[in-house]
């Protein structure tokens, strides 16, 4: 069972192990390997995009399943110096024309089976920046979401955005039409952080904001907090958290900066324009920080890094979008899952448009899920959690992880990166930091094995900080 080892390369070995030889945690692995986990399947031809998406749409579920919707809006007034998801600055004119689209794509599918017969459980709209959209669009929107798709009772509908965006007016709109869940992209309350990755506001602007939108009770109000930004140190990153806390919000994701290898960040630090970030061995320290804190004041995960406090914040959508569930995808730029493809809509606003008026789906490609999809999927959505049951594998899917990866996991336990049990094993804090890539490797073994070695492994460049 554990073969797989002499089918790797020296190169091979070490992205899935790390650096064997290190006791610190800090330099378990190198750098972060890929934004997210996975494997990519085979692309669909060009020329059959639509037909196979056709069909897709038109098969029948055997009974209802749990989906999610994502609809992507894909304007921003101003292009974050870290972002490597910037499309457009933000062009009333476009909006408007884009708007209409949109809630054109979503009702000329609404009423296909692959829709129809699923119950969202939540609606996540993201970008991009949605609070670009004015307080009538946003009704539009919303309107078309509660009258074309099958919303479950307990939808949770998330609207993302940056709080410079989401004036009185916006907000009410969003309320007024069931908006239950705001994820806000704060990255920082320190002022001086925030305006070297090009954001407008202020920290105390923020934070006012943000009592603004809890005074209302209306909605959970959760926020996005990076660490390694530049001028940030551990002491001012954990004062965010203790702000957050003290704000009251229902949750905060914690993210690690990636510095995207030729972006603009890259090109300013590396042309002296910027000062440099913390590499990935020093964000190691700000993450153990933030877990020990959190974990003093009381807070849980949801996942690896999503901290709540309280049962308000669900987190639904990221939830289920790590289990590998049905994916709606609405927009230029976002993506989805039916239940045997992956697809990409067309991220160029012009193309999209076209498409729309066509009549057509304006995809830009659908990839087939590969054959051990489930089980990839029911791996990163237990890794995700911090864990990965062994006895429900080997009972679900007759396939006994703990032995297959019986040399990886001792290395992991060796490092103090992990815990495996007889049932489960457990991230510790260490390994929490490195998930993506313990999780990667845990997805490279089986194609490994799956392919007799013919696996190329995926390495995303997505830490130039080094």
């Amino acid at each position: 069972m554990t073969q797989w080892l002499k089918l790797l390369n020296d190169q091979q070995r070490k992205l899935i192990f790390g650096n064997e030889q290190s006791t610190d945690p800090a330099t378990a692995y190198d750098k972060k390997r890929a934004v997210h986990a996975g494997v990519k399947g085979d692309s669909v031809p060009a020329d059959q995009v639509q037909t196979v998406w056709q069909r897709e749409m038109e098969q029948s579920l055997p009974a209802p399943e749990d989906a999610c919707v994502y609809i992507n809006i894909p304007f921003c007034q101003s292009k974050c110096t870290y972002c490597g998801f910037f499309k457009n600055l933000a062009d009333p004119a476009k909006i408007a024309d884009y708007t209409t689209a949109l809630i054109e794509e979503i009702a000329q599918t609404s009423s296909s089976p692959m829709i129809d017969q699923t119950r969202i459980r939540a609606v996540y709209i993201g970008g991009g920046t949605p609070g670009t959209l004015n307080a009538a669009q946003i009704a539009q929107l919303l309107t078309a979401i509660n009258r074309h798709l099958p919303l479950a009772n307990d939808c949770e509908i998330t609207f993302e955005t940056r709080t410079h965006d989401l004036g009185g007016d916006k907000l009410q709109a969003c309320i007024e039409h069931g908006v239950n869940r705001f994820s806000l992209g704060v990255q920082s309350f320190d002022t001086r952080s925030r305006r070297s990755i090009g954001r407008i506001d202020s920290g105390s602007a923020v934070i006012n904001n943000i009592q603004r939108m809890l005074a209302l009770k209306q909605a959970s109000v959760s926020i996005d907090l990076i660490f390694g930004l530049p001028h940030q140190s551990i002491d001012t990153y954990l004062e965010d958290i203790v702000i957050a806390d003290q704000l009251g919000v229902d949750g905060m994701a914690l993210y690690q900066l990636n510095v995207f290898e030729g972006g603009r960040m890259d090109k300013s630090i590396s042309a002296g324009r910027s000062i440099a970030v913390p590499k990935t061995a020093e964000q190691f320290h700000y993450h153990q920080a933030a877990y020990n804190l959190l974990t003093d004041m009381g807070y849980h995960q949801l996942s690896m890094s999503h901290w709540v406090q309280g049962t308000l914040d669900r987190s639904i959508y990221n939830r289920f979008s790590k289990l590998g569930k049905i994916i709606h995808a609405f927009g230029a730029g976002a993506g989805g899952r039916t239940g045997h493809y992956r697809y990409f809509v067309h991220p160029s606003v012009v193309a999209y448009l076209e498409k729309i008026n066509q009549g057509n789906k304006p995809l830009m490609g659908m990839t087939e899920k590969i054959q051990m999809t489930t089980l990839h999927d029911f791996i990163s959505g237990q890794i995700d959690g911090g864990k990965l049951r062994f006895d429900i594998a080997r009972k679900r899917f007759n396939i006994d992880l703990k032995q297959i990866y019986a040399p990886l996991l001792a290395s992991w336990e060796q490092r103090g990166l992990a815990a495996a049990g007889e049932r489960t094993l457990r991230l510790l804090p260490a390994g929490q930091f490195w998930y993506v890539n313990m999780n990667q490797a845990l997805l490279d073994i089986l194609e490994i094995i799956l392919t007799n070695g013919a696996y190329e492994l995926p390495q995303e460049r997505v830490a130039a900080q080094g």
